[in-house]
């Protein structure tokens, strides 16, 4: 057990450095050297390192080592397509089944994301929001696979709201999935649902597109409107 709590911390912290940049994509982590860090024995990083290889975050090299993984144009396409294809009909299918309780913790989790200044707080908020109301989807292997979906696509959610900014549609989006979830009506949930991914999609990839531009050298700056989420 005690390996297991160590493992969670360790992931956990990783996990949130990879998801912020502060460890970049292509950096190496070491067993030994990442269990000097956290004064742990080298199997929770082993068990740690597999947790996040598992998100998609890391991946496995030589040497007791794993490399963080890059953004991609892509993975990010890829990422949103599925999204989009099962995280609408799992919203859908759960509005029936949906009682007040839920309803008010959406309430809250949005509050938290109209107040929230911390990126990773408004992300979790976020999660929350969404996963009240398919988690009463009653299909335990569609919402497994849109919680990993969603952990994937962190990252990429960090950019749109640190870098790219201009997140004053999310609020908007939020409330209308809220509103057609309070009032039942599970076929306007799920389209609002598509829409809100699909807009998402949108902003960040727009801006990759726009630095990859840059990068390549055609003169193109990059969009930015850097703020905090709203």
């Amino acid at each position: 057990m005690g390996n297991e709590n160590a493992a969670g911390r360790v992931a956990s912290v990783l996990r949130a450095e990879i998801l912020q940049g502060d460890v970049a994509p292509g950096a190496r982590l070491s067993q030994q050297g990442t269990a000097e860090r956290f004064g742990v024995s080298r199997i929770p990083v082993r068990d740690a390192l597999a947790i996040l290889a598992g998100e998609g975050l890391v991946r496995p090299s030589t040497n007791a080592t794993a490399v963080v993984t890059g953004m991609s144009i892509a993975e990010l396409q890829e990422l949103y397509e599925l999204r989009q294809a099962i995280e609408p009909l799992a919203t859908q299918l759960a509005v029936p089944n949906v009682g007040r309780a839920d309803v008010l913790s959406m309430q809250r989790e949005l509050d938290i994301m109209r107040t929230q200044t911390d990126a990773r707080r408004w992300l979790a908020a976020n999660a929350a929001f969404h996963a009240a109301v398919y988690r009463r989807a009653n299909r335990p292997r569609m919402i497994e696979l849109v919680e990993q979906l969603r952990r994937l696509t962190d990252r990429y959610m960090y950019v749109h709201l640190e870098v790219i900014g201009q997140t004053e549609h999310l609020d908007a989006e939020h409330l209308s999935i809220l509103h057609a979830v309070e009032r039942g009506d599970a076929v306007a949930a799920g389209q609002l649902t598509r829409d809100h991914l699909a807009s998402s999609h949108d902003f960040i990839l727009t801006y990759m597109l726009e630095m990859q531009g840059a990068a390549n050298g055609d003169g193109s700056e990059p969009a930015t409107g850097r703020g905090r989420p709203s």
